[in-house]
């Protein structure tokens, strides 16, 4: 959308009218002769002198402009695009440092989870070019390391330091869940709404815990992906039938998330490849075509005021080499 030139110090374009001083005459410019009428017409002298007054009135116009602070504010452009709001809500309890899809005792080594859940998560942002994002960490608290905003590659490189240090000692899901349906509210829609969840754990929430996320995830119509990273072949199978006697954190919570009336989805993931085979089918169904309204920061075109200016400036110096200063 379109909207008028405003001015950050509207007060100096009271200065304006004194960018006509070159227009006056100057007699310190003229060469005295005996007899002016023996003179032949100087065309070119008389376009040098015209652009020399031109080239000093438009530099000092545009210095007074440029001073003024002219610019563009309340900016807003209709985008397409999935033009979705999507929060990151990432694990980071110091079990996701611990190897990806090891056979137990015997496989101590290979690619930490943290490692796998870095990568792919870095690929779905780039996927995302139209999207808000936020990414967010949880473990003994929550903790919003980036609030929403389209500058995909602050997310990236948040992503990318949670490889510093150790995780947290414990996993408090319950407070992630809560924290990041809070940054939903009051914040205005412009399309699909999503949370997507990584994690190598569950948790066992109360009643008053579980009423709480069903309420806020049903009065921001936020969709959930839950991408469940398995620590080891021992880890359960959230979609087997839960067996007599038996039941896990991480199965009752799968469990609850199904009782959600919003969109729950769930991934399991064994390896880096199956990481990076959720994040793909998120990115798929988030993908529905939208048209929302951006805010831009407010554009300050003073810079281009100065470059005239300097413009206008070298032409006076080039006119003045020019100039014959004396006659022989």
């Amino acid at each position: 959308m379109t909207t008028p030139v405003d001015f950050a110090a509207p007060w100096l374009l009271a200065l304006l009218p004194l960018a006509a001083l070159p227009l006056l005459a100057r007699r310190g410019d003229t060469l005295v002769f005996s007899s002016v009428a023996w003179l032949p017409a100087d065309r070119f002298g008389q376009w040098a002198g015209w652009l020399a007054r031109g080239s000093g009135v438009l530099a000092m116009a545009a210095i007074i402009v440029g001073l003024a602070g002219p610019g563009r504010a309340q900016l807003q452009v209709v985008r397409m695009g999935s033009g979705a709001q999507i929060l990151i809500l990432m694990d980071r309890s110091a079990s996701m440092d611990e190897p990806m899809g090891s056979k137990g005792v015997e496989s101590a080594r290979g690619v930490a989870k943290n490692t796998v859940a870095r990568a792919s998560l870095t690929s779905f942002v780039t996927q995302r070019p139209n999207d808000r994002l936020a990414f967010m960490m949880f473990g003994t608290s929550a903790l919003l390391a980036m609030p929403f905003t389209y500058n995909h590659r602050v997310i990236e490189e948040t992503i990318a330091a949670t490889a510093i240090g150790r995780g947290m000692p414990d996993t408090q899901l319950d407070r992630g869940m809560l924290a990041a349906i809070d940054q939903f509210d009051g914040r205005a829609s412009s399309g699909r709404r999503a949370i997507v969840l990584v994690s190598d754990g569950g948790a066992r929430l109360d009643e008053a815990v579980q009423r709480r996320i069903q309420q806020g995830l049903q009065r921001n119509q936020i969709a959930l992906y839950f991408i469940y990273l398995r620590s080891s072949i021992y880890s359960p199978d959230l979609n087997a039938a839960p067996s007599a006697g038996e039941s896990s954190a991480e199965a009752e919570l799968h469990r609850y998330f199904l009782t959600l009336k919003t969109p729950y989805r769930l991934f399991q993931a064994g390896d880096a490849k199956a990481m990076m085979a959720a994040v793909t089918e998120i990115n798929r169904q988030q993908n529905a075509l939208t048209s929302f309204v951006e805010h831009l920061p407010r554009q300050d075109w003073s810079p281009y005021c100065f470059a005239i200016a300097l413009f206008g400036v070298v032409m006076l110096i080039v006119v003045r080499l020019l100039q014959v200063r004396s006659w022989p």
